[in-house]
């Protein structure tokens, strides 16, 4: 009985499938080309010591397999179809072994859509995630997702970090736009009315924020959502950059943010006295304060200062020294109150 178009093991109507394959379609071709036709081989087929280990034919059904496999011209069409997982496997390797089937044959009989339908998709995410990814493929992925719905502008912005987990959401947007970029984006942002995370983002535009965020706070984001549609575990550690993250970041001018125009106050503000900048002005301050250490060499050490004179009266050797009972007492005493005499009666000049 032939098989359904749709009877394939990953659903093609589901978002994730749908991502897997616009991602794999991507992965061939130049610009998003991240994994070579080697590597698929290496991983989908690895083979060492003369044994092979089959971990993409084995999920492919015989009536799909069995015409890639007589394509290559290494098994006759009847045979092909027949053969059980072992006997596809042995004559896969052989095929590779003796040069009869190169990578790039079998990519091209594996195609993107055989691949997405048959194998298992955290297996297929393990392999195009494995090494390091371009900027174009993980700001490619995210756009796929967001397109697909696998996830929202308020869940994106939660799962933005940047510089080791130092920037989170916002923050992290902001560290790699100028100040003028900043300033448009709020400006956007009150003329819109929307503080929302959507509002936020439509205010700078998801192109914008695909292209100025850092590859490391991308990356954040794209191994988060593999988490959140289950391609790894909840608890799987964060993937790290090669290399470490990134502090030399280029940010271009956003055309559709314009630059504020400052008044003549405030680029006098901008300006120190000489004309030079406040910055500069500021370096200098500092750099004279750094060199100008006379002040401080004339100034003695703590053994050598001499203890500070004692004012009134020095105790002598036989008298006791003062406790604070007694400084308590007189204080007391010098604190009470004297008595004050009698008031002075009235005159009584008007009484005879």
């Amino acid at each position: 009985m032939p098989r359904a178009v749709d009877d394939v093991r990953n659903d093609r109507k589901n978002a994730v499938t749908k991502f897997c394959l616009a991602m794999e379609e991507h992965r061939r071709t130049e610009a998003g080309r991240v994994r070579t036709a080697r590597e698929m081989v290496d991983y989908f087929f690895p083979r060492a010591d003369g044994s092979a280990n089959d971990r993409i034919f084995r999920h492919i059904p015989p009536e799909v397999r069995g015409p890639i496999i007589s394509g290559w011209g290494v098994r006759g069409a009847k045979s092909a179809v027949r053969d059980n997982d072992e006997k596809v496997c042995q004559v896969v390797a052989d095929a590779l072994a003796a040069g009869d089937v190169d990578e790039a044959i079998f990519e091209e009989g594996v195609d993107a859509r055989i691949l997405v339908d048959w194998v298992p998709l955290g297996d297929w995410w393990t392999f195009w995630r494995t090494g390091k990814l371009t900027g174009v493929a993980i700001q490619k992925a995210l756009a796929v997702g967001r397109e697909l719905g696998l996830f929202d502008d308020r869940w994106f912005l939660l799962n933005l970090e940047g510089r080791g987990g130092k920037l989170k959401a916002t923050d992290t947007l902001c560290d790699t736009l100028s100040k003028d970029q900043i300033i448009g984006w709020m400006r956007k942002v009150h003329e819109s009315g929307d503080g929302s995370p959507a509002g936020l983002v439509a205010a700078l535009g998801w192109e914008t924020i695909l292209s100025k965020t850092s590859q490391e706070a991308l990356l954040f984001a794209l191994d988060a959502l593999a988490r959140k549609v289950g391609f790894v575990s909840q608890h799987a550690a964060p993937t790290e950059m090669p290399g470490g993250p990134s502090e030399d970041i280029a940010v271009p001018d956003i055309p559709s943010l314009d630059a504020p125009r400052l008044d003549d106050a405030s680029a006098r503000a901008e300006k120190g006295a000489d004309g030079g900048s406040i910055a500069e002005a500021r370096a200098a301050m500092m750099s004279s304060l750094a060199e100008d250490t006379s002040g401080s060499a004339s100034w003695p050490t703590a053994g050598t200062r001499a203890a500070p004179a004692q004012s009134g009266t020095m105790l002598s050797a036989d008298e006791p020294p003062i406790s604070f009972r007694d400084v308590e007492a007189d204080t007391a005493q010098h604190d009470k109150p004297k008595a004050q005499p009698p008031p002075v009666p009235p005159s009584r000049t008007g009484a005879r």
